[in-house]
C-alpha cells in the first residue's frame, strides 16, 4: 500500500498541511498531490495542470496553492506542520501494524519512519534502533506501537482533527 492509500484509509482526506508535509517527507509524488488537491482557485488549477518540464516548479506551485486555499503554508516547527507530521506518522504506523509482517519487518518499518519523519518523545519507548556497528537489528514492541496510536487517537478526539 502506498503512503497516500494508507493516509486515506486510516485518516481520510488529507488537508493542505498534510499534502505539503507529505511531499516534503517524500511520501507523495506530484501526481498524487495533483489528484488530492482540493479547491477551485487559480493557483490550485495551475498546480493540477502542471506536466512535463513545468513540473520543475511544482514545489513553488504547491506552496502557492496551499497559501491560496488556507492563507499560509505550513513550515517545519509550526503547529500546522507538527499536526501534519503526527497525522502521517499515525497513518503509516496504523498501516504497518495491519500489514502481515514479521517482528523484524515491523521494526525496520518503524525505524524508517523514525528516520524519515522523526519521532516525539512518547514514541521512543516502542523501538530499539538497529546498531550497525554491532550488527544488532532493530526491535519493536507492537503493543507499545498500539498504545502510542491509542493515545494519538484519544488526543485527536479531545482536541479535534487537524484542519
Amino acid at each position: 500500500m502506498t503512503p497516500i492509500e494508507a493516509f486515506l484509509l486510516h485518516l481520510g482526506l488529507p488537508t493542505w498541511d498534510d499534502l505539503v508535509a507529505g511531499y516534503d517527507f517524500g511520501f507523495l509524488s506530484s501526481l498524487e498531490i495533483q489528484q488530492e488537491a482540493r479547491g477551485e482557485g487559480p493557483a490550485v488549477a495551475r498546480l493540477r495542470a502542471l506536466e512535463g518540464s513545468a513540473l520543475r516548479t511544482f514545489e513553488a506551485h504547491l506552496w502557492a496553492a496551499c497559501a491560496e486555499a488556507q492563507g499560509k503554508t505550513p513550515r517545519p516547527g509550526s503547529t500546522a506542520w507538527s499536526r501534519a507530521q503526527d497525522r502521517w506518522r499515525e497513518a503509516l504506523l496504523r498501516e504497518a501494524l495491519l500489514t502481515d509482517s514479521t517482528a523484524a519487518q515491523l521494526a525496520r518499518t518503524v525505524e524508517r519512519l523514525y528516520e524519515q519523519i522523526g519521532c516525539p518523545e512518547d514514541m521512543l519507548v516502542m523501538l530499539r534502533p538497529s546498531q550497525v556497528w554491532s550488527n544488532t537489528p532493530a526491535t519493536v514492541d507492537p503493543a507499545a506501537v498500539q498504545r502510542f496510536l491509542d493515545r494519538s487517537q484519544e488526543r485527536s478526539r479531545r482536541y479535534g482533527a487537524a484542519s
